[in-house]
């Protein structure tokens, strides 16, 4: 039988298996950023990176595979889109980093901390949702509506400390770094809950 032949006939991928992987390198990198911000050493963002990079690899493999079969457990497109959008929150969390460990701020700021908080807890509910995917289960809303409702805390977060940097603040370069630095956490958040919703609108398909 030719090969040709043969690429038509299902092969078993877990790409559930990918999606776990990959969420739990997000959690790697957020613990990791919360070292950093509390140590701004160099071999601390390199290690963040390499996070990156292996994530990378694991998306770049699983898209492979996924053009490869022909039968999936979710719409195809579904599975293409959850690692895409995965995928970015670890590149907007390395960004974070980035703009953290080259900015170099001069002071610590408490709605920091706070927003780093809330995005260890929305990487774990990403992760909470990839190990249930697979059964479809009730509990994947509940998730989704508590990353949903971390997202609104994040929003309230980086508001009330962009108005704490404009009110008290004495550096205007300082207040841009950290302004910078803020909004992109807060927008790594925001792409938890765009991960969430489609999670949700795919298994409503299943309905």
């Amino acid at each position: 039988m030719s090969k040709g032949l043969l690429s038509i006939f299902p092969k078993h991928v877990d790409f559930f298996r990918y999606l776990c992987e990959c969420s739990e390198i997000l959690i790697e990198v957020c613990k990791e950023l919360k070292v950093l911000y509390d140590d701004p050493k160099e071999e601390i963002f390199n290690k963040i990176i390499e996070l990156e990079h292996r994530a990378d690899k694991l998306v770049y493999e699983y898209r492979h595979k996924l053009n490869e079969v022909f039968i999936t457990p979710l719409d195809r497109e579904d599975l293409h889109q959850l690692i895409i959008e995965l995928d970015d929150i670890i590149d907007f969390a390395k960004s974070s980093a980035e703009k953290y460990f080259l900015y170099k701020p001069k002071g610590k700021y408490d709605f920091i901390d706070q927003i780093l908080e809330v995005l260890m807890k929305s990487a774990q509910k990403v992760k909470d949702l990839m190990k249930i995917l697979k059964n479809q289960n009730n509990e994947i809303i509940k998730i989704v509506n508590e990353i949903c409702d971390l997202e609104k805390q994040a929003d309230v977060i980086n508001r009330r400390g962009i108005a704490n940097l404009f009110n008290n603040g004495q550096d205007i370069l300082e207040i841009i770094k950290v302004k910078e630095i803020l909004s992109q956490l807060e927008e790594t958040i925001d792409r938890t809950q765009m991960l969430a919703i489609t999670i949700e609108n795919s298994i409503f398909k299943h309905i």
